[in-house]
């Protein structure tokens, strides 16, 4: 009976090392993530078309890293992807008023408040966009398809030459529709 007790009180204490030694390691891993290791899942996410899983992830990095404008900026395209552009536009304004010298910010911002049907907010945040890098094209694109939308065809038109100028895709079949 004593040798079976004995034997008894060895394997729970096996056991208990094996669960102690179990929990250490989930531990060390849930402490180990840090907001770049989670930024990292969710972009691997994002670039792989799981939009829901790299917001999810994108959350969970903003709770441990608030003032990391890229993810605010990530999590709105993700959003944008879902054509939930009003999150997206709520994420970049966040982006935004932590790193305003970000003229992708603006550029995306913009993108989402045109299929939110904001136009005027569109053409501004391209202005913006012009403003801080004047050599980027598709600012000049959109900036110009708004203009000539609203009924500012001749200034439209003006952007969209220098979207072409500036080698965007396609111009030339945009300026035949827009600017005949």
């Amino acid at each position: 009976m004593k040798n079976n007790n004995l034997y008894n009180l060895k394997s729970k204490t096996r056991k208990t090392r094996s669960l102690l030694l179990v929990f250490i390691f989930l531990t060390h891993i849930v402490l180990t993530q840090n907001g770049e290791t989670i930024f990292n899942i969710a972009f691997d996410k994002y670039e792989a078309g799981d939009f829901k899983g790299a917001i999810e992830n994108y959350t969970k990095c903003i709770a441990l890293e608030p003032n990391l404008a890229e993810a605010y900026h990530n999590r709105a395209m993700a959003k944008t992807s879902l054509k939930d552009f009003q999150g997206a536009i709520l994420d970049h304004d966040k982006a935004i008023s932590i790193d305003s010298t970000k003229a992708d910010y603006f550029y995306n911002r913009g993108r989402a408040k045109y299929f939110y049907n904001d136009l005027m907010g569109c053409l501004i945040d391209n202005s913006i966009v012009i403003q801080m890098n004047p050599n980027f094209g598709l600012a000049y694109l959109n900036r110009g398809l708004v203009r000539a939308m609203i009924g500012n065809k001749k200034v439209g038109c003006e952007d969209l030459m220098k979207a072409k100028e500036l080698n965007v895709a396609n111009m030339q079949a945009i300026l035949d529709e827009y600017c005949k």
